[in-house]
């Protein structure tokens, strides 16, 4: 049975072991003074004092709230209470005994000197002793106030409390701001207190206790999440609860220490972000040329970003926005030394136009290429399938041709789940360009090549994070296509990292076998709590402040997207949360030639040889909007 299921026997637990002590001092005290004298103890009076001291300690330990200090988590303040008892117990021990028992009579003087100084110290290395078995240090006992800050109530676990109290006390001037109390999420401790502070109650009591503490309409307290990485049903929960108390909410952030940051739709996914593998991928990068596709966009700049760190020789940059590849140039200028081992350039350029990507890969060879580059937004894609099929298709073509024709090691292709039974254009040209991928390794022995398919990436351009956030700012309406539309979502950081994974572990499989990998994503985000929640994060209510309307799916979409077709069966890697299934394309050289009269159907913009091309290679599709 676990105490902290009963935090009432707990307190009555410490008490009870305080009192024992303090009678135990006052009694060993009493006994070791007369025996300093060498006289017997007349009329029990060591017995008599030491029940006394107890029952002093029982009722001061409940009068000033000692039973309420968790020992792992003792403060200053929780010594200075110790010290406040102990004092008040030593002196009124001598009182009552002269008000009830014979006048104090033959009571040494002394004994509340030596049972004092004893009985404090007992308690303080008893607390210590925990508070360092338990934690590792006592550093965290002590604390630095500082007046004049705003008032916060933290919320969290038990264990994400104290460390922020203790961290946080530690540095040079304490906190940044003055707690007034905290919210256990584990309601483990409630009416309890951590370093000193009191834990108020738990998230169904907080509304309670933020209308109590929050009086001060020129300072209300700010809500601070100490959790890192809270489950998404306690992430929602202190998201709605804070919309409706009106308070300011924030959260630790990650990877900083006790520094803040305020919530994000990334903290309503609902899982942990992944951590990977990142010994294989620097073997992979460090020292070779790298080309990146797409590298302005979301997950291309994202990639940039992180193969910056692992000491490439050349890192190639390619992009047909002038403005991103701009934007770009100058981030990895910030990234890299003037005198350091890694050398970038970036091109503007189309990946469909085979002479300007043939210009790049002759003057860089690219060993590793890391394919972004596409259109990716399903409406658009509806109403211009051609351009889509071309750009995604012809473009995938030219990259692998090239990477083959200049003996590159290793290709990734950026897919998605939208490629897994393709509804729209977008999703279908995913699919081909995937079995292209896999054609092309099973035909050629020298390029490493593998696809990584993805959810939704939180905040990339086209995702309905980016959408939301306009239209709340603009006063709303937000829309939702339907009430029941579920995604899967990952972080752009995370996006990037499963590219890198990927390519450093297809690299290291056998050749003629490409894979496609996926990242294990937990639940899928149901959209319309989503858009609910974002409207909560920015202080205001759903359907009160901000209207939320349903537009219907449209052209292409689908209620819930999978990761992995029926057929597709997933194999673990060594790398936790990633998983793969190696593609078995039946006559790779068959589906090369499709996948050729297909691209020559879209040169033509020929709609009804394009139906029947893309027949050829998916026969399960049915095209909407503009191939309809």
């Amino acid at each position: 049975m676990s105490l902290s299921r009963f935090p009432w026997l707990t307190k009555i637990a410490v008490v009870l072991f305080d009192a024992f002590l303090g009678g135990a001092c006052m009694y060993g005290a009493i006994q070791w003074r007369y025996d300093f004298l060498n006289k017997p103890i007349p009329n029990n009076v060591d017995e008599n004092a030491s029940f006394v001291m107890m029952g002093l300690v029982a009722a001061l330990w409940f009068f000033i709230g000692v039973h309420r200090a968790i020992w792992r988590f003792t403060s200053i303040s929780d010594i200075r209470k110790l010290l406040e008892g102990v004092f008040l117990a030593v002196i009124l021990t001598p009182l009552i005994l002269f008000l009830f028992v014979d006048r104090a009579e033959h009571f040494p003087r002394s004994a509340p000197l030596i049972s004092g100084a004893l009985f404090f110290v007992l308690l303080t290395v008893s607390r210590l002793v925990v508070m360092l078995i338990q934690n590792g240090d006592i550093r965290g006992l002590f604390k630095n106030n500082g007046k004049n800050r705003k008032d916060a109530i933290l919320i969290g676990s038990g264990s994400s409390l104290y460390n922020y109290l203790r961290d946080s006390y530690r540095q040079s001037g304490g906190p940044g701001y003055n707690i007034r109390g905290l919210i256990d999420t584990d309601d483990s401790y409630q009416g309890r207190s951590i370093r000193g502070v009191p834990v108020l109650g738990n998230m169904k009591t907080l509304p309670k206790v933020y209308a109590r503490l929050g009086t001060d309409k020129n300072n209300k307290p700010m809500l601070l999440a100490t959790d890192i990485n809270p489950d998404k049903s306690q992430a929602y929960e202190l998201v709605k609860t804070a919309s409706e108390i009106g308070a300011p909410l924030a959260r630790i952030a990650r990877n900083t220490g006790e520094k803040l940051s305020p919530f994000e739709a990334a903290d309503l996914i609902g899982r942990e972000a992944r951590a990977l593998d990142i010994a294989p991928v620097k073997r992979l990068i460090a020292g070779r040329r790298v080309m990146i596709t797409g590298a302005g966009g979301s997950i291309g700049s994202e990639l940039s970003r992180q193969i910056a760190a692992l000491s490439p020789a050349q890192i190639t940059l390619v992009d047909n926005s002038e403005y991103n590849l701009y934007k770009l140039d100058q981030l990895i200028e910030s990234l890299l030394p003037d005198d350091g081992p890694t050398e970038w350039s970036a091109h503007l350029g189309d990946v469909c136009d085979s002479p300007c990507m043939e210009e790049v890969f002759k003057a860089h060879k690219p060993e590793i290429i890391l394919h972004a580059a596409a259109f990716k937004h399903v409406p658009l894609g509806e109403t211009n399938p051609i351009e889509t099929l071309k750009n995604n298709i012809g473009g995938t073509k030219n990259i692998i041709d090239l990477a083959v024709k200049y003996e590159a090691k290793s290709f990734t292709l950026i897919s998605t789940d939208k490629a897994v039974d393709p509804s729209n254009i977008m999703g279908a040209s995913k699919r081909i360009v995937e079995l292209l991928t896999m054609a092309s390794e099973a035909q050629q022995s020298a390029l490493s090549a593998s696809a990584v398919r993805f959810g939704n990436v939180l905040a990339s351009a086209g995702s309905v994070v980016p959408l939301f956030e306009e239209q709340i700012a603009r006063g709303g309406p937000v829309t939702v296509t339907h009430k029941e539309v579920n995604r899967y979502f990952m972080t752009t950081e995370e996006a990037a990292a499963l590219v890198l994974q990927a390519a450093a572990l297809n690299v290291n499989q056998s050749l003629n076998k490409a894979s496609i990998f996926v990242l294990e994503m937990g639940e899928p985000v149901n959209i319309s709590r989503l858009a609910r929640q974002l409207i909560r994060l920015r202080g205001f209510v759903p359907d009160r402040d901000i209207k939320i309307e349903y537009t219907d799916l449209r052209d292409g979409e689908k209620m819930s997207e999978a990761l992995t077709g029926a057929d597709e069966n997933l194999e673990s890697t060594y790398v936790k949360g990633v998983m793969r299934f190696t593609g078995d394309v039946s006559d790779p050289a068959s589906m090369l030639r499709r996948i050729d009269n297909l691209l020559e159907a879209i040169d033509r913009r020929n709609k009804p040889a394009i139906r029947k091309a893309l027949k050829t290679v998916l026969p399960d599709y049915e095209p909407n909007g503009g191939l309809s």
